[in-house]
């Protein structure tokens, strides 16, 4: 992290805390929607259709949350012990632009091209900016 200036590493740092901040919240809303309701009864199939729907699609925006929330905490456990803004396949360290467009990132541009032009695993929903 020495290629990181102290302001560079804490507005990183500040990035990271208000995105976790942010997803707790969110997932806590959803869980509410995901979470069956004994109280409802549907009195046609159209109402419970939508009711179902909504469910499956609050899950699916619970699960990619909770992903990223796991890339944000690991991002904030890197910064911990030293190993953030670290490229995990070549050792290098990744640019600040980089970093600050996608916080989370593991990878340097050039490595995770090489990776993915590989068919390696790359956590596609963390490295990417928007894609997770």
């Amino acid at each position: 992290m020495e290629h990181l200036s102290k302001a560079q590493r804490e507005t990183l740092h500040a990035k990271l805390e208000r995105e976790r901040v942010d997803l707790h919240q969110r997932s806590a809303g959803s869980t509410e929607v995901v979470a069956d309701n004994p109280d409802t009864d549907p009195r046609d199939i159209e109402d419970a259709a939508a009711q179902e729907a909504g469910r499956f699609s609050a899950g699916q925006l619970l699960a990619r949350d909770r992903a990223r929330l796991a890339e944000v905490e690991a991002a904030l456990a890197r910064m911990q012990d030293g190993s953030y803004g670290i490229c995990e396949e070549t050792d290098e360290p990744i640019p600040f632009r980089r970093l600050e467009l996608e916080p989370t990132t593991r990878y340097t541009v050039a490595a995770l091209e090489a990776l993915e032009s590989e068919g390696g695993v790359a956590d596609r929903h963390g490295d990417e900016p928007g894609a997770y």
